[in-house]
């Protein structure tokens, strides 16, 4: 019988891997590199995810801002949390290259999350619902007030945001609230 023969390679780490690597933790000892890369993990997520506007036309709001905004003020405070409010929806903006009227409406209620999971005692899930909910219900009188929507695309747009922030708060929120003290 046979006998079968594993061929082993050795492991190849490019180079230029490994000097990122160095130099990130090199700079780590000197500002706060660690909001910065999740920062930009987060505003990569939101942009993919908002790609979706471009190939599905249904009033949803599926989005990282809320949840990510929470998690950044959570874990490196206040001041972060705003900042990713900002930067992920810009980014996504950017990304898409394209912009409306209510991607400023939306900026802000990502701000508001932010400031919500300041002030708002509980555990994470808690904490995100309940800001999630107050974020839907801003954005239910600008898009009835201000950009006019319709009541069943507010509807669309509440629910879908909803269920898709309550799916990250239970499935993934842990995880990422984890990883993100490991590195604080």
């Amino acid at each position: 019988m046979p006998q079968l023969k594993i061929n082993y390679q050795k492991v190849k780490i490019n180079k230029n891997y490994l000097i990122a690597a160095v130099i990130l933790w090199i700079i780590s000892f000197f500002i706060q590199v660690w909001p910065i890369i999740f920062l930009s993990i987060f505003c990569v997520l939101n942009a993919i995810v908002l790609s979706l506007d471009r190939y599905i036309s249904m009033p949803i709001d599926i989005e990282f801002s809320t949840f990510s905004s929470i998690l950044m003020t959570l874990v490196y405070g206040l001041n972060w949390g705003i900042a990713n409010a900002i930067i992920t929806k810009l980014a996504a903006i950017i990304h898409n290259k394209k912009f409306a009227i209510d991607h400023l409406f939306m900026i802000g209620g990502y701000c508001i999350a932010a400031v919500m999971a300041s002030i708002i005692p509980g555990s994470l899930f808690a904490v995100g619902m309940l800001a999630t909910i107050i974020v839907n219900i801003y954005i239910v009188f600008v898009s009835k007030f201000i950009t006019m929507l319709s009541d069943t695309e507010i509807l669309m747009y509440g629910l879908s945001n909803s269920m898709f922030n309550m799916v990250l708060f239970i499935g993934f929120a842990d995880m990422f609230y984890k990883i993100m003290m490991f590195f604080h």
